[in-house]
């Protein structure tokens, strides 16, 4: 009996560790997300491949041939973000960016879906295909 107690102990401490970590690794993507619109919806565009795994920043083409000419009127969450089959370390969300270019007064839109990686080991979402172009 007390044999069965102490595995029952431990199964649902395992379980807590479990719903802990899973806990921690969706307030880390919540924040990611966050703090990626913000960048884009105030205007950082140059600041954008940062939130790129490592290995695809080199080879992330420019996002924007002059950044500064560039005006984000709207961040729109089309699609919340949600779990890619069964790897939980990997989501997706699609939103749309609305813009203008300030020399031209042109008003443009994109479909931007993102798909984001989980690092365990860095603790820390990244993107994980490439950021769309504002042409």
């Amino acid at each position: 009996m007390k044999m069965f107690f102490l595995g029952l102990l431990l199964a649902l401490s395992l379980a807590a560790c479990e719903t802990v970590e899973t806990a921690g690794r969706k307030n880390q993507m919540d924040f990611d997300l966050k703090a990626y619109g913000h960048e884009v919806r105030w205007g950082q565009i140059e600041a954008l491949p940062s939130y790129l795994r490592p290995d695809m920043i080199e080879s992330q083409p420019a996002v924007a041939a002059s950044p500064g000419n560039i005006r984000v009127t709207g961040y729109e969450v089309l699609v919340s973000p949600h779990q890619i089959g069964e790897d939980k370390n990997r989501v997706a969300q699609t939103v749309r960016i609305n813009y203008i270019f300030r020399d031209r007064q042109v008003v443009r839109s994109l479909i931007d879906k993102q798909t984001w990686e989980w690092n365990a080991d860095e603790k820390k979402w990244y993107r994980s295909n490439p950021i769309p172009v504002f042409r």
